[in-house]
């Protein structure tokens, strides 16, 4: 058995562990929760002085039920920090579980992603990379992650993160926008599923002046891994219609979707209209589509799409708080 490193949704208090490492600056000054943390178990402040990437670790005194022992990370200097000070970090936790035959399972935060500036998916693959190649067989490190949305996030990313890079996936959006306001929400979309890993393909970012419009559709279409059909009223009116360029690729949508399989999931909808059956078209009226309420300022459907999107397993759907990497 190697060691592994799992993500959690959580506080590192919320269960019991073996190490539980508390970030620090290399000045020995800390976030105000870990200063809370430390007055609550009367444990000593950090000491300053230590260099970035280094660790302290002492016994928990106080804390047992928690954990053994308690470990001081230096990861910030000067509101800054680095990925090999990371991977440093990592690579002393896990040399600890060589040395410490009780210390098995070790729970640190996303350290460097906050004061550091870091970037979550960038410090765990560090964490990852210094922690497995130094960590005792079967020793695990679980990094907590406090807020939902980069949980969600780094699950959907999990892949990269690991080392495992998958091809983006090419997603085309159709759509008809006759109001600013309209246009920024989709293009809002598209960003979203950028920043997610999605080759997100829209006219406003790809179709050039000079360049044939009918033709451009068709070929977006054909290389389409999927498709997002964003509809409102007035895309219904003229995909009921056939009016204009929705009309024109209407009809090539739905000759591609009679010779799709009924299960395909090729094909996304997401109809943003207070009534759902006022801006669902006729011939997408049986699939079932995203209803993605113009008042709904967080955009909660979002990150389901996202899933959709990378066909994630269906349990990668539930509402998971742990998963290995």
């Amino acid at each position: 058995m190697t060691a592994s490193v799992k993500l959690n949704l959580g506080n590192m208090f919320d269960g019991p562990t073996d190490v539980v490492v508390l970030p620090c600056s290399t000045g020995g000054t800390v976030t105000g929760f870990v200063a809370r943390t430390l007055s609550h178990y009367s444990l000593p402040h950090p000491a300053a002085g230590m260099r970035l990437g280094e660790v302290e670790i002492l016994p928990f005194e106080g804390g047992e039920n928690i954990a053994q022992f308690v470990a001081f990370a230096a990861s910030v200097k000067s509101m800054t920090s680095s990925l090999d000070a990371i991977e440093s970090i990592a690579v002393k936790l896990g040399e600890f579980t060589r040395k410490e035959s009780s210390a098995r399972v070790i729970s640190v935060p996303l350290l460097g992603a906050g004061a550091g500036g870091l970037q979550s998916e960038a410090v765990i693959a560090a964490l990852k990379k210094g922690f497995e190649n130094s960590a005792h067989d079967g020793a695990t490190l679980i990094v907590h992650v406090l807020h939902k949305e980069v949980f969600d996030r780094l699950r959907g990313n999990r892949r990269r993160i690991a080392g495992r890079p998958k091809d983006a996936v090419r997603v085309f959006i159709s759509h008809t926008s006759t109001t600013d306001e309209g246009a920024e929400w989709v293009k809002e979309l598209a960003l979203f599923l950028i920043d997610n890993g999605i080759q997100a393909r829209l006219d406003r970012f790809h179709l050039r002046r000079g360049m044939d419009l009918p033709q451009w559709m068709c070929n977006e279409l054909a290389l389409a891994q999927k498709v997002i059909v964003v509809c409102d009223e007035t895309y219904k009116q003229k995909a009921d219609g056939r009016l204009g360029g929705v009309g024109w690729e209407t009809m090539i949508i739905q000759g591609d979707v009679a010779n799709l399989p009924p299960d395909s999931t090729k094909y996304q909808v997401v109809v943003r209209a207070e009534d759902i059956n006022k801006g669902l078209p006729l011939y997408l009226r049986t699939k079932y589509a995203f209803h993605a309420h113009p008042s709904d300022t967080k955009q909660s459907f979002r990150e389901e799409l996202v899933r959709e999107l990378l066909d994630l397993p269906l349990d990668e759907r539930l509402e998971a708080k742990q998963f290995s990497l």
